[in-house]
């Protein structure tokens, strides 16, 4: 089915997800066409809307959106914002004036956009993104920061008001072939394709076949741009662009990668001047961002219960996640890691475990019975193996997080248990933990 992951414990939003499944069309065509002609009927709202930071990439997308718009709301702006997957509720994909928008305001705007649309052919994600861009033009706020849902080019964000935004390409990887192709060059056109005339560019570190597209279609554009290692860059925890030398070394997200996407954030603040902070006020403010499911240590239900084992989550789903995490690893010394995944059906689980193979850990717990379309657990165990990586197989995760515990009840020090592999896998966990 598609969309298994769309559900809501709301029986009217429920109820609603299914009619507008019911819409989708029989075979997915990259295309702006659909969502054109919705806005249209809705009086083209994606031009009422305030300047817009738009977010591609493969990786960091959600930790550059997620910190510019904490970035804004400390410093006393408002902010909407528009981003995909979510983590526990479906409600947390927009963030209208700095507030996550509630049940009943959500089925409403849904319930509005449904009835004008009017049974034409449309995906689930499209009629959302109009609903969220309606919303949005009701509502006065001081910026709009967008995370582009798949690709760029054929995106259902890429029809904002080209004279009203600035972009932000974070790093690129192979993910999404199926529908992006398979090569970073590829990949990395569909990316760009967000880039429109004149338009600030900020873009973090790519590989050269990566960079070679963005700079080229950058210049066809003549876009204002800025390139990690040759317009600004990360040293030692400080940020250099221009002549400006701000640290950086506060930061509350935790990665080595995580310096470049608050860079990446800084920056954005920086040259669009109706959101420059106080530089002074910026070892403060990084200090106090919360991101979760990005390499976050739990602290509530789960870890309560289980105070043998240190539990982490983190949302990597990809090779390029993964080489993250495996950084993670070596860098903090984790000599006796535990690691319970579940993967997407269409996600490079080879090239995943691979990575895992790299990180070497103590055991490899799979889960069978996920809420998200997940890749058969005998697929990864026959890898797994192939790879002599220890494997053990449970039917949920929280029998996973059990069966962990159990086997380490007896030491007197803590042992490291990742939780990883999807967004919805974290998210079911974090549901849990924040007793949601």
């Amino acid at each position: 089915m598609i969309y298994k992951f769309l559900d809501h414990a709301n029986p009217k939003l429920k109820s609603l997800f299914k009619d507008i499944l019911k819409l989708h069309p029989s075979e997915i065509q990259l295309s702006l066409g659909r969502i054109k002609l919705l806005l249209n009927k809705l009086n083209n709202p994606q031009n009422q809307l305030p300047h817009t930071i738009h977010i591609a990439g493969t990786n960091g997308k959600g930790s550059v959106a997620t910190s510019i718009y904490q970035l804004q709301k400390l410093s006393g702006k408002k902010v909407h914002v528009y981003r995909s997957p979510h983590l526990i509720a479906f409600n947390e994909r927009i963030i209208v004036a700095n507030k996550i928008i509630g049940d009943e305001e959500l089925y409403k705007l849904l319930l509005y956009i449904y009835k004008i649309n009017n049974n034409d052919n449309i995906t689930f994600f499209e009629l959302f993104t109009a609903a969220a861009f309606y919303i949005f033009s009701k509502i006065k706020a001081d910026i709009f920061v967008c995370e582009v849902g798949l690709g760029g080019r054929y995106d259902a964000t890429n029809i904002l008001n080209d004279n009203k935004k600035s972009c932000i390409i974070t790093s690129i990887g192979l993910d999404h072939k199926e529908y992006l192709g398979n090569s970073i060059t590829k990949i990395s056109k569909e990316k760009a394709g967000i880039l429109k005339k004149n338009n600030l560019l900020i873009c973090s570190q790519q590989n050269k076949k990566a960079f070679k597209v963005i700079k080229k279609e950058s210049n066809n554009k003549k876009c204002i741009s800025y390139y990690y290692g040759k317009n600004w860059t990360i040293k030692d925890k400080y940020l250099y662009f221009e002549k400006e030398k701000i640290n950086i070394s506060r930061l509350s997200l935790v990665g080595d990668h995580q310096y470049q996407n608050i860079g990446c954030a800084i920056l954005a603040c920086y040259k669009i001047a109706s959101l420059k902070i106080e530089k002074n006020l910026i070892p403060f403010l990084i200090e106090n961002i919360k991101w979760e499911g990005r390499l976050h240590k739990l602290n509530g239900t789960i870890q309560k219960k289980y105070p043998n084992i240190e539990f982490w989550v983190d949302c990597a789903h990809n090779i390029l996640g993964f080489k993250v995490l495996k950084k993670w690893v070596i860098k903090s010394k984790l000599s006796e890691l535990f690691i319970i995944l579940s993967v997407g059906t269409q996600k490079d689980y080879k090239g995943i475990l691979n990575q895992i193979k790299k990180i070497n850990p103590k055991l490899l717990i799979l889960v069978k019975k996920t809420n998200f379309n997940s890749r058969s657990v005998n697929d990864l165990i026959v890898e797994a193996n192939n790879l002599e990586i220890k494997n053990k197989a449970f039917n949920t995760v929280f029998d996973s997080i059990r069966f962990v515990s159990s086997i380490n009840k007896n030491l007197n020090y803590q042992k490291t248990c990742l939780i990883t592999g999807s967004v919805n896998l974290v998210g079911e966990v974090l549901a849990i933990d924040n007793n949601c």
